[in-house]
């Protein structure tokens, strides 16, 4: 769809032939002009109660939706098209999908943008809720069944404790399947139980391996999702880029917590590893040791550095160097090296 430089500007020109009460509520109650109100904040400034306020709002939503089915129907219509794609869309991918970047910042613009959604007839606002995030959801779907099927998908989860892909999910329960996969698939992006991870799996939010709260748990996902070493700095800035939070995160921190992490191992300089990817702990001398005692015997310096290279990323010179400690190594004729 094409879209729209200004949704603010349609519900001023919606409002602008409404009785004087009518445009103060409708726009106080939807942040039209700043935050949204609550019916008791408006009805104070009016002097009318809440119930009045409530039937004045009603009547001012009417004819908005009037003028918008009149004066807008192609910009509802198009609306409408998104949202029956996958029957349920949560309200900043409806925002993206209309609103042009700018207008994407400014909450009068969202807000305004709400308001037109609101008065399509065909739609449903999944407004704040412990498990889902607010959305909007078509007239003959159901928010209590999107709910159960969520449920059932995170107690399938906490069963077997780890991501699990979506067709999984959907086979473990039949009944699941009289709703369309386009349905189904989009779900995950409502819940605040519920997370896809970077291979496409789905887990628990409470899960730090698919849902990062602290650096360290930021750290292992960045790792294991590159699924090679990283440096410091390196995995400072990816998590940066992931948006997992507002808060900031500066190299030193993460190198910090890789330090302090037995799950992390510094392979070369300031490049790190995962241990369970088969990285040994411990210094270069440390690894040396280990390759000579799993050989049993000498070996040539070029067999050495092989077998470490795939433990640490150091040079050569690093390696003749720890190899010239004389009580842990003994050089054998002109490059072979023993156990001392």
């Amino acid at each position: 769809m094409e879209k729209i430089r200004s949704a603010k500007t349609i519900i001023d020109k919606a409002t602008s032939g409404l009785k004087e009460k009518e445009a103060l509520v409708i726009r106080g109650r939807f942040g039209i002009d700043g935050r949204g109100r609550t019916l008791s904040s408006i009805g104070r400034d009016l002097h009318l109660s809440r119930e009045r306020i409530r039937q004045i709002e009603k009547e001012g939503l009417k004819k908005v939706a009037k003028y918008i089915a009149e004066e807008n129907s192609a910009l509802a219509g198009d609306i409408l098209g998104e949202i029956k794609t996958q029957g349920i869309i949560h309200k900043e991918d409806i925002a993206a999908k209309v609103l042009e970047s700018q207008a994407l910042a400014k909450d009068e613009e969202i807000n305004s943008l709400n308001l037109i959604i609101k008065v399509v007839p065909e739609v449903q606002a999944i407004e704040k809720h412990d498990e889902l995030h607010e959305s909007w959801i078509l007239n003959d779907l159901s928010k209590d069944e999107v709910i159960k099927i969520l449920r059932d998908w995170a107690n399938y989860l906490k069963k077997q404790k780890s991501p699990q892909k979506l067709d999984i999910l959907i086979d473990a329960h039949p009944n699941h399947k009289v709703h369309k996969i386009s349905f189904l698939s989009y779900l995950p992006r409502i819940s605040k139980k519920i997370v896809e991870d970077y291979e496409g799996s789905l887990g628990l939010s409470e899960w730090p391996e698919v849902n990062p709260r602290t650096v360290r748990d930021k750290i292992y996902y960045v790792l294991r999702k590159n699924k090679k070493p990283m440096h410091f700095t390196d995995i400072a800035k990816v998590i940066s880029e992931e948006q997992f939070d507002k808060k900031k995160v500066v190299p030193a921190t993460v190198h910090n917590e890789l330090i302090a992490d037995a799950r992390f191992v510094l392979i070369g300089r300031g490049i790190y590893a995962l241990k369970e990817w088969g990285y040994a702990p411990g210094t270069v001398k440390d690894i040396i040791i280990a390759v000579l005692k799993q050989e049993d015997g000498a070996m040539d310096f070029s067999d050495i550095y092989k077998e470490v290279l795939k433990q640490r990323q150091v040079r050569k010179n690093t390696v003749l160097i720890n190899l010239q400690n004389q009580s842990e190594f003994k050089k054998i004729g002109s490059s072979k090296y023993i156990l001392a």
